[in-house]
């Protein structure tokens, strides 16, 4: 499993939101883009709004997403973004999984379906 590398300039976000393709879900949306130049590894971005909750809420939203795409088994070259819906408050972590799991099928990002490593 490859280490979680994260988006983290505004510029990269930009360009994923913009020229990426999407998917989405009642609790999640999945922009992905391939990256340029391609690259051995996929860089995942996260994104909750104040919508979603307070401080507290979005911070553990962003972990429950960093930890749910770590679990997959994802493969590189892609640049993804994954953004938090109001539906996706007061869900448990193996929905959050499930649903995570479910997008990054859909987008050929996952090569596999989710064997949950963490029973």
């Amino acid at each position: 499993m490859p280490t979680l590398q994260s988006l983290r300039k505004k510029l990269d976000f930009q360009r994923v939101m913009e020229s990426g393709e999407s998917w989405s879900d009642r609790k999640f949306v999945l922009v992905a883009s391939n990256q340029t130049p391609p690259s051995v590894t996929t860089r995942f971005g996260f994104s909750v709004s104040k919508r979603i909750g307070n401080a507290v809420i979005r911070n553990q939203m962003k972990r429950r997403l960093r930890t749910a795409v770590t679990n997959c088994d994802y493969s590189g070259g892609w640049d993804a973004v994954l953004i938090a819906r109001k539906g996706s408050v007061g869900c448990t972590y193996k929905e959050i999984e499930r649903s995570v799991s479910r997008l990054l099928m859909k987008s050929g990002i996952a090569t596999d379906r989710l064997e949950s490593k963490t029973r």
